[in-house]
C-alpha cells in the first residue's frame, strides 16, 4: 500500500481544526454509547409536564408530550451515526464496486455503467430518497437502503476516475504480464493506492447521508418508531416560537455533529495530499 500512514497522522495531527472535530465526534459517539447509562433506555417516556424550559426540572426541558430533550438527543445520536456509516460503507462498496470495473475495463463496459451512474446523478437526491421510502414504507431500513442508493453515484465516479489513472502505471502493467488475475489486480494493486481520495470523500458522505435521514425524519419519513433528531426537529416546529428548545437543541445537536465529520474530512484531504509530503520531517 503506497499511502504512508505515518505522515498522514502526523500531517493530521498539525491541524487543530481537524482535532477539534475529532474530539467533538467522540464526545458525540461517547454520548450515543451512553445513551441509556445517562438518559433512560426509552426516550419516548413522558418524564415532566410539556414544554418545560430547559434548566428548570429537566436538563435541556421538555416537549410538547412531556418527553425529555436530552434523552430524544442521546438516543438520536444513536441512530444519525449509526445510519451515517452503515449507508456509507454501503455506497463506498457499491462505488467501488460499479466505478472500480467501469475505469479498470473500459469500453461498452465504462459506458454501460457511466450512464447507470449519470441516471442516479442526474436525479435530486432528497427527492428520490423520499420517493423510495414513500413506496417502501418508512423503516430503518427503507431509510438506510434509500439514502445508499442515492449517495454511491459520486463515490462511482471518483473510482472510475482513480482506476483509470492507475490501470496502465508500471506495476499494473506487470501484474497483468505475470498472469495475475484481473480481480487480484483490481483488489491488491489498484484499490489500495486509490483509497485515499475515497476515503476523504467517503467521510464527506457520512455528513451528508446522516441530514439526508433528518431530513426525511423531519417529513415523517423515519421509523415513527426509533427516536431521531430529525423526529425531534418535525415535532416542534410548529412551537417554535414558544418552546424553541424542542427544535433547536436537536437541530444544534445535528450542526455539531456534521461540523465535526466535516472538519475531519478537511484534515483528511490535506493529510492524504500528496504535496504536503516534503513539509513532513
Amino acid at each position: 500500500m503506497k499511502i504512508r500512514l505515518g505522515r498522514v497522522a502526523r500531517t493530521f495531527l498539525q491541524d487543530r481544526w481537524a482535532i477539534a472535530g475529532a474530539i467533538l465526534l467522540l464526545a458525540i459517539v461517547a454520548l450515543a454509547v451512553l445513551a441509556s447509562v445517562l438518559t433512560g433506555n426509552d426516550p419516548f417516556t413522558i418524564v415532566g409536564e410539556p414544554n418545560e424550559p430547559p434548566f428548570g426540572g429537566f436538563l435541556l426541558g421538555t416537549d410538547s408530550l412531556g418527553r425529555s430533550i436530552a434523552a430524544g438527543i442521546a438516543h438520536g445520536a444513536r441512530v444519525s451515526l449509526a445510519i451515517g456509516l452503515i449507508t456509507t460503507l454501503i455506497s463506498t462498496t457499491l462505488g467501488i464496486v460499479i466505478g472500480g470495473i467501469a475505469g479498470y475495463f473500459g469500453g461498452w463496459i465504462d459506458d454501460v455503467l457511466m450512464r447507470l451512474t449519470e441516471f442516479f446523478q442526474t436525479v435530486p437526491a432528497m427527492l428520490f430518497a423520499i420517493v423510495v421510502v414513500a413506496i417502501l414504507q418508512p423503516s430503518i431500513v427503507t431509510e438506510i437502503g434509500a439514502i445508499a442508493l442515492v449517495s454511491w453515484a459520486v463515490l462511482a465516479r471518483l473510482a472510475r476516475a482513480e482506476f483509470m489513472r492507475l490501470r496502465n502505471r508500471e506495476f499494473v502493467i506487470a501484474c497483468v504480464a505475470m498472469g495475475m488475475k484481473s480481480g487480484r489486480i483490481m483488489l491488491l494493486q489498484i484499490l489500495p493506492n486509490a483509497l485515499s481520495a475515497i476515503v476523504v470523500t467517503a467521510s464527506v458522505t457520512v455528513a451528508t447521508s446522516i441530514l439526508l435521514e433528518a431530513g426525511l425524519s423531519f417529513l415523517g419519513l423515519g421509523d415513527p418508531n426509533v427516536m431521531s433528531w430529525g423526529l425531534m426537529i418535525g415535532s416542534g416546529r410548529t412551537e417554535l416560537r414558544t418552546a424553541w428548545w424542542i427544535s433547536g437543541l436537536p437541530g444544534l445537536a445535528l450542526l455539531l455533529t456534521v461540523l465535526a465529520i466535516n472538519l475531519i474530512g478537511d484534515g483528511l484531504n490535506e493529510a492524504f495530499n500528496p504535496r504536503n509530503a516534503g513539509h513532513q520531517p
